[in-house]
């Protein structure tokens, strides 16, 4: 079995200068996209791993403490070919799209892997992962998580139209998730499914930006029904619609406790 590193050289430079050096592979750069390189993420192969990985872990952690981007995206596990590797995470950077095209999929990056593990089936991640036999990330939540690669994955990898918008909702998935924690809210693990529904709903509104994550914080920690309140609906409903985290930030708590209070006869 061969470790390998993923690294996000966008986020900054690699740097173990107290250990043996690992060694590039190669970009990531699938071939419907060639204008990505220079500026992909790059495959490189830790031959010493007991010597390596627990400086990698500790750069890991240093800035996920730091609140930096990740440059040290994944620590992966492979017993095949490293040529066959890199041309499967390679491939599976261009994310067909249901109107046609390619988009770039971020699937390798921490913030977005935690959430594909809720939003995909299965056979689906195993699909992803080909022939990664461990796939190993620092989640802010739960610390390092370790997820085990399919024994016979499926080459065929899609998503369907409501997971693609499941994807494309995953930063402001994190946006509200950051703020829920600067206020010392607790983070459950159904937290993230809970906000993305939220999210799906208030696109259904009208909604976007931040707005669109003001309403999702609403329906998470005020009551997931709290958009068939009078109150909140005569805001989202308006002939000529006012910002709506401007309008209901002159709310005051108990304005809101009354709201979430009554909304349990709206389940």
């Amino acid at each position: 079995m061969v470790h390998y590193v993923i690294v996000e050289p966008l986020n900054g430079k690699l740097e173990l200068s107290d250990i043996p050096a690992v060694y590039p592979v190669g970009e990531l750069v699938p071939e419907e996209r060639p204008e990505l390189a220079g500026n992909a993420p790059v495959l490189h192969c830790a031959e010493h791993p007991d010597e390596q990985l627990p400086t990698l872990r500790e750069r890991a952690e240093h800035a996920l403490t730091s609140r930096a981007p990740p440059v040290i995206c994944a620590i992966v596990e492979c017993d095949k070919a490293t040529h066959r590797l890199h041309a499967h995470l390679s491939t599976r950077l261009a994310l067909p799209k249901h109107d046609g095209g390619t988009a770039i999929f971020r699937f390798y990056d921490p913030r977005v892997f935690a959430h594909l593990r809720w939003i995909l089936k299965h056979e689906q991640l195993g699909a992803l992962m080909g022939p990664v036999r461990r796939w190993t990330y620092l989640d802010r939540q739960d610390g390092w998580v370790t997820v085990e690669g399919a024994k016979v994955p499926s080459d065929d990898f899609a998503l369907t139209s409501a997971q693609y918008a499941q994807v494309g909702r995953i930063e402001v998935i994190e946006r509200a998730l950051e703020t829920l924690r600067s206020n010392g809210a607790a983070i459950k693990p159904d937290m993230p499914s809970l906000i993305d529904a939220q999210l799906a709903k208030g696109e259904t509104y009208g909604l976007s930006g931040g707005d669109l994550l003001a309403f999702a914080l609403h329906g998470t920690v005020v009551s997931p029904y709290f958009d068939r309140h009078p109150r909140v609906q005569a805001v989202l409903q308006q002939p000529e619609k006012q910002p709506y985290a401007e309008t209901v930030a002159r709310w005051a708590q108990p304005d809101w406790e009354a709201i979430a209070r009554e909304s349990i006869r709206y389940q």
